[in-house]
């Protein structure tokens, strides 16, 4: 396929960067770089993520939390033969198992500030791939389909960082790690929320990408022979659980706003969610603006010629007409 891919369209990098169109702290972004020659994606994520966890000044819990100010990072990296690797991997099967991982680095975050009525904690988890098996060539024409863009890891994402094994994925775990030595806190939000549809949310989601790629907006520039496809999703995806205890009421949210552009290098379009790359607009047209070009030479020498016969024409008649 490698080879099929160079002759078709050789140099050519089919770039795709999905990145945020919202100034909000918690937006998403997804950069994913395909490139035909070597047949292979490099996928680059940062999902973000807030939680925030409400609750009355005068209750227990707020005496817990309302000095929490923590943060912390850890990051590593793994080959394809990893478990890690494998779960990214059955997050992408769901849209198409042809495709494969073969390495990937992760890098997590997480700070959590409190006061009298409030927790916040905000999560990143960066995670990169390099994923094979994502371009087909069928009658020489090269597709490359990204339906899995979209993907979501729907249950934890256990990894070795630092020493420990961590869940990058699950909101649930982010409360508890980003809590740390407060495991006073960390025990009363396990104890009233722990194995809720809260707990077990994912944060490496990506779903709000999964219109089709041809329900986007589509244009390109000629200029530096790049098409974009845009897509702006309205609003944040925000999830909230409540609870109310003694008469005091808590409440759990998360909020999370992925949303992006597809920029493909050279010409393609959108076929559902695949991409099919094209001969360029600009190509065709300098094409046939050769063709006009020669056809108005032509045009310009033949009128230069019959100029030139009618001037001999002219020039020879009076002398005949002396020498009769």
């Amino acid at each position: 396929m490698k080879t099929e891919a160079k002759t078709i369209i050789p140099f050519v990098t089919i770039a795709i960067l999905l990145f945020s169109m919202s100034p909000l702290a918690n937006a998403s972004t997804l950069i994913v770089n395909l490139n035909p020659n070597t047949g292979v994606a490099k996928v680059d994520s940062v999902s973000t993520t807030t939680i925030i966890f409400t609750y009355p000044s005068n209750s227990t819990v707020s005496e817990y939390l309302r000095n929490v100010s923590s943060s912390f990072t850890f990051s590593g990296s793994f080959d394809g033969a990893s478990q890690g690797a494998h779960e990214l991997q059955g997050s992408f099967d769901s849209w198409d198992q042809g495709i494969s991982v073969s390495n990937m680095s992760v890098a997590v975050s997480y700070t959590a500030t409190g006061n009298a009525t409030a927790l916040v904690v905000d999560k990143t988890t960066g995670v990169n791939a390099t994923v094979s098996g994502v371009f087909q060539v069928v009658n020489g024409t090269v597709t490359a389909n990204l339906g899995w863009r979209a993907f979501i890891i729907r249950g934890a994402l256990n990894l070795p960082l630092g020493g420990h094994m961590i869940d990058v994925n699950l909101a649930g775990d982010a409360m508890e790690y980003s809590l740390g030595t407060h495991a006073d806190g960390a025990s009363w939000l396990l104890s009233a929320f722990g194995g809720g549809s809260f707990w077990s949310r994912p944060t490496l989601n990506f779903s709000a990408l999964s219109t089709p790629l041809s329900t986007w907006s589509k244009s390109y520039d000629a200029a530096t022979n790049t098409t974009t496809f845009s897509k702006t999703i309205s609003g944040r995806d925000t999830f909230t659980v409540s609870a109310d205890f003694n008469g005091q009421k808590y409440s759990l949210s998360s909020v999370s706003d992925p949303s992006g552009v597809v920029s493909v290098q050279g010409y393609a379009n959108a076929s559902g969610d695949s991409l099919v790359m094209a001969p360029s607009p600009a190509s065709a047209s300098g094409g046939a603006l050769a063709v006009a070009a020669v056809a108005a030479l032509v045009v310009i020498a033949a009128g230069y010629f019959a100029l030139r016969s009618r001037a001999r024409v002219k020039v020879a008649s009076p002398s005949t007409t002396l020498a009769v």
